[in-house]
C-alpha cells in the first residue's frame, strides 16, 4: 500500500510536471517552425519505444515514448533529434519538399525556431505566475525579524526581534524569500547585513539654545534638524519617514537618544512622509508630550553557520542559515488588478532568472561548489513532496519555477542545448555562410561531453541527497 501511495505522490506528479514543461518547450519550436515554413517530421514527448502516436494532416508524427525524461522536435532534413547533423538524403527530395527542410532554411529562421523553445518556457512561467497572483493574490513575508533563534548566527551578531533586514552584502532583501536566497548565495559565511531597528521615544519640547545662520537663538523646540529642513519643495517623500540630519546639543531629542541618520516615521501615531508634516505637527502641539517612532539604520557583520533545519515532512537537514524567523505580519494582496498581477509575474520571473544566474556564475568561478546541482531525481522528489503536502498552488508555483530554469538552462551557450545552436546560427548570420559539417559535429561532441558530465554530477548529488534523507 505504501509503495502505491509513493507512486501516486512521487511518480505521477513528476510525469505530469515534466510532461507539461517538455510539451511547452517543444511546442515553441514546433509552432514557430510551422509559421516559418519548416516541416516537423516528429513531435515526441519522451524518448525510446513509442507508446502512442498519430500523424496529422501536415505529416507530423505526434507521439508519446516510454522514457518520460524529455522530448524533441525532429525537422525534415535532420539526421537526429538534436538537429546537430544533417540527413544527406534530404538532397533527393523534390524542390517543393526542400522548401521545408531545416538545413536549407535561412540562418535567421533557424535562430527563431531554436529561440522559441526557451521563450515559450518563459512565457508559460509568466502566465502561471500572473494567473496565481490574479486569482489568489501574492503573499509576501516582509524581512522583519519575528524571532531570533538562540545560539544561532543572528543572535551572535546582535540582530534583534523587530529588525527589518534591508540587504545582505549589498543585495536588497525586501522579503524573507529574498533573504533566504541571499543567505544561500553568499560566497562566504562572513556577510554584511544592513538593517533598520525600530524604536519609540517620548519627548517634550523645551527652551533650548541653538545657532541658526551663526545667530544664537533660544526657542521651545524638540531639537531635530532634517535634510531639506523647512523647504517644502525639497522635502522628499519617503516610505520610511524623514531622515534626521543632526540633533541639537542639549535638546530634548538628544536626551531621548535620537541620532543623526535616524528616520522619523510617526509622531503621536501620525505618519510622517515630509519634513513639513513633522514641523507643522510639532508647532500645532508644542506644549504636548510627543511619542516619536523611528527606525535606526545599522550595519552588522554576521558569520553564517550550518544549522539543523526541519522540513515539512519532519526530516532534518543541514542548511546554512541566519537563524531568524519571520514576524507574524504578512503583506497579502488578495485582490490584484490584472496589471498588478502582470507586473508581479514579470518581477517573479526576473528575480528567479537573476538568482539562478548568480548561482551558476558562482559555480563557474569556483566560489560555490557543485553540490547544489540537482537532476531528474531531485525534481521528482521535490514535486512529490509538494503533492504529498496537498499544495496545488505550491505545485503550480514550482512548475513555474522549473519552467524558468528549463528555459534559462537551454539558453546556455553549450552545444547540444538550444543556446549552443543559437551561437552557431548567429555566427552563420554574421559570416554569411554555414559552418562546415565536420566542425559542427566536433562542436556537438564537446557539448555532449559537457552535458553528460553535468548529468553525472547531478545524479551523484541526487543519490547522496536521497541516502542522507533516508538514513540521517
Amino acid at each position: 500500500m505504501e509503495i502505491l501511495l509513493n507512486i501516486i505522490y512521487y511518480v505521477v506528479p513528476f510525469i505530469v510536471l515534466l510532461g507539461i514543461l517538455v510539451f511547452v518547450h517543444e511546442f515553441g519550436h514546433f509552432i514557430v517552425a510551422r509559421i516559418l515554413g519548416a516541416k516537423v517530421v516528429v513531435f515526441s514527448i519522451g524518448f525510446g519505444k513509442e507508446l502512442w502516436g498519430r500523424v496529422d494532416k501536415y505529416g507530423t508524427r505526434w507521439k508519446v515514448a516510454a522514457v518520460p525524461l524529455g522530448g524533441y522536435c525532429q525537422f525534415l532534413g535532420d539526421a537526429d533529434a538534436s538537429s546537430s547533423t544533417v540527413d544527406e538524403s534530404f538532397k533527393n527530395l523534390s524542390e517543393e519538399d526542400k522548401k521545408g527542410a531545416f538545413p536549407l532554411l535561412a540562418a535567421w529562421k533557424k535562430l527563431c525556431i531554436v529561440v522559441a523553445g526557451p521563450l515559450f518556457n518563459y512565457l508559460f512561467a509568466l502566465l502561471l505566475f500572473v494567473a496565481l497572483f490574479y486569482s489568489f493574490g501574492k503573499i509576501v513575508y516582509p524581512s522583519v525579524v519575528g524571532k531570533v533563534m538562540p545560539g544561532e548566527a543572528a543572535e551572535a551578531a546582535g540582530i534583534m526581534e523587530g529588525d527589518r533586514i534591508l540587504s545582505l552584502n549589498g543585495n536588497p532583501t525586501p522579503d524573507f524569500q529574498a533573504l533566504s536566497n541571499e543567505v544561500s548565495l553568499a560566497e562566504t559565511d562572513d556577510v554584511l547585513i544592513e538593517l533598520e531597528r525600530p524604536a519609540t521615544v517620548h519627548v517634550k519640547a523645551r527652551e533650548t539654545e541653538f545657532n541658526q545662520d551663526n545667530v544664537a537663538k533660544t526657542e521651545k523646540i524638540i531639537g531635530l534638524v532634517f535634510d531639506a529642513d523647512n523647504v517644502d519643495e525639497k522635502a522628499e517623500i519617503s516610505q520610511k519617514g524623514i531622515r534626521v540630519k543632526y540633533v541639537v546639543i542639549n535638546s530634548a531629542a538628544e536626551e531621548a537618544g535620537l541620532q543623526a541618520g535616524d528616520f522619523i516615521e510617526k509622531i503621536n501615531d501620525v505618519e510622517i512622509t515630509k519634513v513639513t508634516d513633522f514641523i507643522d505637527f510639532v508647532r500645532a502641539h508644542i506644549d504636548e508630550d510627543f511619542e516619536i517612532s523611528y527606525a535606526r539604520p545599522m550595519s552588522l557583520a554576521v558569520t553564517l553557520k550550518d544549522t539543523d533545519f526541519e522540513q515539512e515532512d519532519g526530516r532534518k537537514v543541514k542548511r546554512r542559515m541566519l537563524g531568524v524567523q519571520s514576524s507574524l505580519k504578512v503583506d497579502f494582496t488578495q485582490h490584484m488588478t490584472l496589471g498588478a498581477a502582470i507586473k508581479a509575474g514579470y518581477d517573479e520571473v526576473y528575480d528567479l532568472t537573476v538568482t539562478t544566474l548568480r548561482g551558476l556564475a558562482q559555480m563557474i568561478t569556483g566560489k560555490r561548489g557543485g553540490k547544489d546541482v540537482g537532476g531528474i531525481i531531485r525534481i521528482a522528489e521535490m514535486s512529490g513532496d509538494i503533492s504529498k503536502a496537498g499544495g496545488l498552488i505550491s505545485f503550480i508555483y514550482f512548475m513555474g519555477l522549473l519552467s524558468v530554469n528549463l528555459g534559462l538552462i537551454n539558453l546556455l551557450p553549450i552545444p547540444v542545448l538550444d543556446g549552443g545552436s543559437i551561437v552557431i546560427f548567429m555566427i552563420e548570420m554574421l559570416t554569411g555562410r554555414e559552418l562546415q559539417p565536420k566542425m559542427k559535429e566536433y562542436i556537438f561532441k564537446i557539448g555532449l561531453f559537457i552535458i553528460l558530465g553535468i548529468m553525472l554530477l547531478a545524479t551523484w548529488n541526487d543519490i547522496t541527497h536521497l541516502i542522507s534523507r533516508w538514513f540521517d
